[in-house]
């Protein structure tokens, strides 16, 4: 899980980097990955999907969930 990331009842609460988090639920299979977040207050959702396997090192997990962190930050602070 990430830093400050909570899960219960299948939904991770993930810390933003301007404030705030998002409520998420992860998936994956074989070769296809799909990452999410809806803000607090339902009114912003960024979803992520991506195909391959990733890497060893987990680098691909880092991008994926920098990306949803920009997409929520765009807009500065919440």
């Amino acid at each position: 899980m990430w830093p400050g990331a909570r899960y219960g009842l299948g939904l991770m609460w993930i810390p933003l980097s301007c404030g705030g988090g998002c409520c998420s639920h992860a998936g994956d299979l074989a070769g296809y990955s799909t990452r999410d977040g809806t803000s607090a207050d339902g009114r912003r959702v960024v979803v992520l999907e991506a195909t391959g396997d990733g890497d060893a090192n987990g680098a691909t997990e880092v991008a994926k969930n920098a990306l949803i962190d920009q997409q929520f930050c765009a807009s500065g602070p919440k």
